[in-house]
């Protein structure tokens, strides 16, 4: 436990942290001994959109201070026993340090959640455990959850805890072990520190734990690169016991980089080897990292088996600019449902089986469920990713690259289902170029097919990587994948060129009735403005619609009855009546 002043703020591997310490009854001084793999490279590497992705999404949340919601971590507690049972820690100790960890895991939108009862081992070669156990320590895991162990002594005593980086395809790894000592030690802060690696995070002296071998300058200028990633972190010169004071946790080391500027690190970062007694940090990085590293690799399976959030979605698109989105609940143990479809950290439907009209954009989708008695909440970061279909040119051009031959073929049709052009089975791999004209006020759809049923997944060193991609007249990306499977389509308007006031403009909100929040549709015209009146003609509501997230009114504060909107576009108006309920 971390009884300190601190400032709480707010990866890819899979490899284990053995945390060698040195016990008193009032420090711990801990030193993480990480292995990294030689592929670590390979994995950052092949994994970095995604993850940029996610870290996007991060600073997104905490800068526009929107889709704020906590995703619950289920976690299973094993406390490992003598064989009499007997045991020097107790529930209320453990979970007493997890609400210790999660106070800092909140700025990184976690929270550690114990699912089900506690699981008690009774094994005297697993209570004073040595890693040579490991494959029979682990046969009590659990599926799709973090396993967190409680033994009375790791390798005898000196280690303090460990886990394993994600990045592995086997669950054989989704382990915590922690020393009873290490845990309820009053200033330690191993357990917090195993989260970090299990979200991710490494050390702020980078990959390796041999002296001299960090690789990041004082300076930053490779801080995304070497180190620990991280540019908020100082490059730290592998701290330890031996140059930080555990009194007043000043570094008084002398050692340079390699172009002779002093450290400076920073002593209370909990991912450093700084004494316990020191540590009470994360950076926004780190917590940025915590976040990524959960969604990418984790949060896709880790649930609870007795209750446990998840969905499934199909989305219906048009050329119009909005798509519908079908949400069917597939939660285990709910009772009661209340979804976030937007990412607004505003509750938009309460029904199990909710459907919702998007228009452009990326949202975040956030489902929590009870059950009368518990609460769990799991975000889907970025799950709907719409892009308009409306689009400005003559012509639309098709580049195909292409690895495995004769597996390709692709139509291109009208409204009314006439294939115009098509192409393939491709002969010869390389680049195939093709260029496609098109109407005004038309609405175009592109199917590509694959017999392998694997998309675009082809590689070879000397050609390169399969894609296909759809753009304008003048270059601009309509829509560009690999990975589809056996087939998909692609809808392309060009009702973009013909928009004026002559062309019919329908208008209309949903839902209706309506008690969250009413949104504003419309085929063609963007409009201009809107004013709501309640039922006696008094003014409630006037706005501006500037962009796209203007069309959604948050009508959570507007009393029970009839409601009418007045809708401007190109100087006309469009009345429409809503019912708030």
């Amino acid at each position: 436990m971390i009884q300190k002043n601190y400032f709480k703020q707010l990866i890819l591997i899979s490899t284990s942290l053995f945390c060698f310490t040195l016990f008193s009854q009032e420090t711990h001084n801990g030193i993480c001994g990480s292995e990294v793999p030689e592929n670590f490279l390979e994995i950052e590497n092949n994994n970095k959109e995604s993850f940029n992705q996610y870290l996007n999404d991060y600073y997104n949340k905490l800068h526009s201070k929107t889709s704020t919601a906590i995703t619950n971590v289920p976690a299973k507690i094993h406390i490992v026993t003598d064989t009499n049972g007997a045991t020097n820690i107790t529930e209320s100790q453990i979970l007493d340090e997890i609400d210790e960890a999660n106070s800092f895991l909140a700025n990184s939108f976690l929270e550690i959640t114990i699912c089900e009862e506690t699981n008690y081992i009774a094994n005297n070669a697993l209570y004073d455990f040595d890693y040579d156990e490991q494959e029979l320590l682990y046969q009590n895991n659990q599926e799709n959850i973090m396993n967190i162990y409680f033994v009375e002594s790791i390798n005898q005593g000196a280690v303090a805890g460990y886990t394993h980086y994600p990045g592995s395809t086997s669950q054989y790894y989704d382990v915590i072990v922690m020393d009873n000592q290490a845990t309820t030690n009053s200033v330690s802060s191993t357990l917090i520190h195993e989260f970090g690696h299990h979200f991710n995070v490494l050390h702020t002296h980078g990959l390796s734990n041999e002296p001299g071998s960090t690789d990041e300058l004082v300076n930053g200028s490779n801080c995304t690169s070497a180190g620990d990633r991280h540019c908020d972190t100082p490059a730290d010169p592998l701290i330890n016991n031996s140059n930080v004071s555990s009194v007043n946790c000043m570094y008084t080391g002398n050692a340079t980089d390699p172009i002779g500027q002093y450290y400076n690190p920073d002593t209370s970062n909990i991912m450093s080897y700084s004494p316990d007694s020191c540590t009470d940090f994360f950076s926004i990085e780190q917590y940025a990292r915590m976040y990524a590293g959960y969604h990418l690799f984790r949060g896709t399976y880790y649930k609870c088996p007795s209750f446990n959030v998840d969905f499934t979605s199909e989305i219906n698109e048009s050329c119009d600019d909005y798509i519908s989105v079908n949400f069917t609940d597939t939660s285990v143990g709910a009772t009661a449902w209340e979804w976030d479809v937007d990412g607004d950290d505003i509750i938009d439907y309460t029904e199990q089986n909710p459907s919702h009209d998007y228009i452009p954009g990326i949202y975040d989708v956030t489902l929590k469920i009870s059950n009368g008695s518990e609460i769990l909440t799991k975000v889907f970061p970025q799950h709907i990713n719409f892009s308009s279909n409306i689009y400005d040119t003559s012509t639309v051009n098709l580049k195909l690259f292409i690895v495995d031959i004769n597996e390709n073929t692709w139509e291109f049709k009208d409204s009314n289902g006439t294939i115009l052009y098509e192409g393939g089975p491709y002969e010869q791999n390389g680049e195939h170029n093709h260029e496609f004209d098109v109407l005004q006020s038309e609405c175009y759809t592109f199917t590509i097919y694959d017999t392998a049923g694997n998309g675009l997944d082809g590689y070879n060193w000397m050609v390169g990587s399969e894609y296909y991609e759809l753009t304008t007249e003048t270059d601009d990306l309509i829509y560009s994948n690999t990975n589809f499977g056996s087939e998909e389509s692609k809808l392309i308007s060009t009702e973009y060129l013909n928009l004026n006031a002559t062309i019919p403009n329908t208008i209309s909100i949903s839902p209706n009735p309506a008690n969250n929040f009413i949104m504003i549709k419309y085929e063609n015209l963007k409009p201009d403005y809107y004013t709501i009146y309640d039922i006696n003609g008094r003014l409630i509501q006037s706005s501006s619609i500037n962009k796209y997230s203007d069309l959604k009114i948050d009508v959570r504060t507007f009393e029970k009855g009839i409601y009418f909107i007045s809708i401007e576009i190109n100087q006309n108006v469009v009345n429409l009546k809503f019912l708030i309920k």
